[in-house]
């Protein structure tokens, strides 16, 4: 039988794949060459932010003085009064209205634009106002939150009689029912007297305090001011000298005036003694 003879396959010369376009795999097309920018359009668009972050900023600016100066949107309606110790509101040192008043307050006017330093300067002028906090309530409110003075004592002044604070300030007031007297002179925050008669007061037990009718701190000698006597029912006096180891004396004079006697002698609680 005869065979047909096949043609040889010639491999391709250099020369001929020169001029041919070269083609790219399928599936990956060709991606653009980047840019690179410059430093002056990089500078062009930050500035371009910029412009547009001011213009928005003034934008909410105006629509916010327009709202809340403007257009009403939050003015004051009413002005509220908040007492942090009710039990002395009561008694009479701090009234609303006297508070309301003080404030001195323009109703209508802007939310925005009150001076609550000046509202709680004005109000701490009260004589019954201990200290004095103002805030803005939004939408329409002013709030004025007081301390009002918590009276411990009363004294004698030229004017009258007044009250003494837990500080040792006097000021005018009615005084409520059960307070003791302070029956010496010179009164107030300085005053070393002061000072004693109101730190032996809060040492005084619960249960005497409806038997305590005076208080007296007087200076026997330089070195040791404040000598306080106490004033009781039934004519009867407790001597409890200067007020250093004063829950001692305390829980010495209990027991002490279920006896007998005139004078409660507890300066040294060691040695408590009793003049009948």
């Amino acid at each position: 039988s005869s065979t047909t003879p096949r043609p040889a396959v010639r491999p391709a010369s250099p020369r001929s794949m020169e001029g041919r376009p070269t083609r790219r795999p399928p599936g990956r097309p060709g991606r653009p060459v980047p840019r690179p920018h410059s430093a002056a359009r990089y500078r062009r668009r930050r500035l371009a932010a910029l412009l547009i972050g001011l213009l928005l900023l003034v934008g909410l600016g105006l629509t916010g003085r327009i709202l809340l100066f403007d257009v009403g949107f939050a003015d004051i309606e009413q002005v509220q009064v908040n007492s942090e110790n009710p039990a002395a509101s009561a008694t009479g040192a701090v009234r609303t209205e006297d508070v309301v008043k003080a404030a001195d307050v323009n109703l209508g006017t802007p939310l925005a634009a009150v001076d609550t330093a000046a509202i709680a300067s004005r109000v701490a002028h009260l004589p019954g106002v201990e200290s004095v906090r103002v805030s803005r309530t939004w939408l329409h409110t002013v709030t004025i939150d007081v301390t009002p003075r918590v009276a411990v004592a009363t004294v004698q002044t030229g004017q009258g009689q007044a009250l003494v604070d837990r500080f040792g300030t006097v000021y005018p007031g009615t005084p409520p029912p059960g307070l003791p007297s302070f029956t010496f002179g010179a009164v107030g925050p300085d005053d070393a007297s002061t000072q004693a008669a109101i730190s032996v007061l809060a040492a005084v037990p619960d249960a005497l305090r409806s038997q305590l009718l005076t208080v007296d701190a007087t200076d026997t000698a330089p070195e040791a001011p404040g000598q306080v006597t106490l004033g009781l029912t039934g004519d009867r006096q407790v001597r409890w000298g200067s007020p250093d180891r004063s829950p001692e004396k305390a829980a010495v004079l209990m027991p002490l005036l279920t006896q007998p006697g005139h004078v409660f002698d507890v300066t040294s609680p060691d040695l408590p003694t009793i003049t009948r």
